[in-house]
């Protein structure tokens, strides 16, 4: 009985310390604003920079975000899309787009996940790929959640270096990376993805002005 009082009440001071810890005032990293973010990516062009309205700024509650449309030499398009969030907190996550989407009436026709490419280490960096279709027009999603130089492509392993980095470092902070390409044609998913997967290693190099490791 003795050991199981110990054992209990162990499990209630680490649960409490745990809760004081992730209370505490987070580290907030220093950062350049999204609204730097170049307007050349390689052979790709800024063509134009959109914002969401006060409604949609609300739901989507991110501290800075980027919403363009850029272009390439050979005149195809491709739209980026970058959320940055100060402090996280435990047991939320930011909206991902396999809710968001279908919400506004895009329904997936087509899921999985492609590598980005490496980090430093040498291991693959892999983020989420989608197809969605709405009125028959169907478009290319690439995204990934970006937090202390990480990319993430699981929900579930966001929540956990969430409160993993929250303990190590107390920072909380983290972002959303999403590029979008449509499909000139329905059966035309490979060339939308290289040119997705083109964009996406371009703003990657960027990517840590904007997105602190």
């Amino acid at each position: 009985m003795t050991r199981r009082l110990f054992v209990l009440a162990a499990i209630i001071v680490l649960s409490l310390g745990l809760r004081i810890w992730l209370a505490a005032v987070p580290v907030i990293p220093e950062r350049q604003s999204l609204s730097d973010f170049p307007r050349r990516l390689g052979q790709w062009e800024l063509t134009g920079e959109g914002s969401m309205s006060g409604r949609l700024e609300g739901v989507l509650a991110a501290d800075d975000y980027v919403l363009r449309s850029y272009r390439n030499q050979d005149g195809q398009s491709a739209d980026l899309f970058i959320a940055y969030y100060k402090v996280q907190n435990a047991g939320e996550s930011m909206h991902s787009p396999k809710n968001c989407l279908p919400g506004a009436g895009w329904e997936p026709v087509e899921t999985g996940r492609v590598q980005l490419g490496f980090d430093g280490t040498g291991r693959p960096l892999w983020v989420n790929r989608f197809v969605i279709e709405k009125d028959r027009e169907r478009t290319l999603v690439l995204y990934w959640y970006q937090a202390q130089g990480r990319v993430i492509a699981s929900e579930y392993w966001g929540k956990i270096y969430l409160v993993w980095d929250a303990l190590r470092y107390r920072r909380r902070d983290g972002a959303i990376v999403r590029i979008t390409v449509p499909l000139a044609n329905p059966g035309d998913s490979e060339t939308a993805l290289r040119l997705a997967l083109d964009l996406a290693r371009k703003s990657y190099s960027d990517l840590p002005k904007f997105l602190p490791s």
